[in-house]
């Protein structure tokens, strides 16, 4: 497989950030857009709506609910309605941190272990539970149309400690529509949920995916509110960022998968499952040209998941590169994540302070 930089083509579509439903959105017009300027992020915290009020949320989720919940769907093929992203921002990085109060290792010797792993793109048990970074990845439920459904998704560091990271299609059918009621459970294996669980404030994904399910952007920024009084990442700790800052990395990616690609058996979602590779830009327009590509089997339930550079197991941190969005095809375990540039930065940044 040919995995050398490939200059992309051709220009780029200006992309604006929006909000869930419910919304105001009188601010979307307030500024013109160009071919290099984005619109403003418009938000709003769930509250607005008495039916996502934390409380509701977090009984909504009964213990029947959650076993009902099925991994959703990667986004379809096509969904390529606009030129790529522009990548005109200053790339940006931000550190990870350590829980605030610190996070029992109770699996320091599988942490030790993993340690000395090598590349691995058939995705394995991640055993090393009760530290970083498995406290910073959970299963991320919400309600679909079709019912109860679960993501990947990763806490990421911002100065209001509350910011998780995941799929756009995690977010939002791609079609002008958010789905709802958000739950993060941090570390969770096997039903256990050992950090507790969060309910969600507000949510960003850029507005090429939203309006049309546009694979480059294929992201979404949540930020939840505290639980019992503490914020998630004082708890959980956790990873950095890299934004605009390159499409080649030696990255971990972790989810949790109900299948795999190519298929094999014994995969059952309740699993935290990882591989480590090096990734690199896997073509240039029509093509792939916001994207970024890592041979891992990980599949449905996946979707989120972080993909981490410079990930060192005594810190239990890395920078987040990218997130699980779709695989080409069912036989390859070729996967995809949106490149994580302009957009990524305008989506972070509309969440940070929430």
């Amino acid at each position: 497989m040919n995995k050398r930089f490939m200059a992309a083509a051709a220009g780029a579509l200006a992309l604006g950030l929006s909000v869930p439903v419910g919304a105001a959105r009188a601010d979307e017009t307030a500024k013109p857009m160009d071919a290099g300027t984005a619109a403003t992020a418009v938000q709003h915290s769930s509250t607005e709506d008495p039916s996502q009020a934390p409380a509701r949320v977090a009984a909504h989720w009964t213990p029947e609910r959650i076993r009902a919940a099925r991994p959703v769907a990667a986004p379809a093929p096509g969904g390529r309605t606009a030129a790529p992203q522009t990548h005109g921002l200053p790339a940006r990085t931000g550190q990870g941190s350590a829980p605030v109060a610190g996070v029992a290792k109770e699996a320091k010797e599988a942490a030790d272990a993993a340690r000395t792993l090598a590349d691995v793109s058939r995705s394995e048990v991640w055993t090393a539970h009760g530290s970083m970074p498995a406290t910073t990845v959970g299963k991320l439920y919400f309600d679909t149309p079709k019912g109860p459904s679960e993501c990947t998704a990763s806490v990421v560091n911002s100065p209001n400690k509350s910011l998780i990271w995941t799929a756009g299609h995690c977010a939002s059918d791609g079609n002008g529509h958010w789905y709802s009621n958000f739950r993060f459970v941090p570390d969770y294996h096997n039903g256990r949920q050992p950090l507790g669980a969060w309910t969600w404030k507000s949510a960003t994904t850029p507005k090429g995916y939203l309006n049309g399910g546009n694979k480059d952007y294929d992201l979404a920024v949540l930020t939840l509110w505290p639980q019992n009084g503490r914020k998630v990442a004082d708890v959980t700790g956790s990873q950095g960022y890299k934004f605009n800052s390159g499409y080649t990395w030696h990255a971990h990616e972790f989810g949790y998968p109900y299948d795999t690609h190519p298929g094999r058996s014994g995969i059952t979602g309740q699993d935290l499952r990882y591989c480590v590779g090096t990734t690199w830009r896997p073509g240039t327009w029509p093509f792939q040209p916001g994207q970024e590509a890592i041979h891992c089997d990980q599949g449905h339930g996946a979707s989120g998941g972080p993909w981490l550079d410079d990930l060192q197991l005594a810190r239990g941190w890395g920078y987040l590169i990218g997130n699980v969005s779709y695989h080409g095809s069912e036989s390859s375990d070729e996967e995809r994540s949106p490149y994580l540039g302009d957009a990524a930065v305008k989506a972070y940044d509309a969440e940070k302070n929430r």
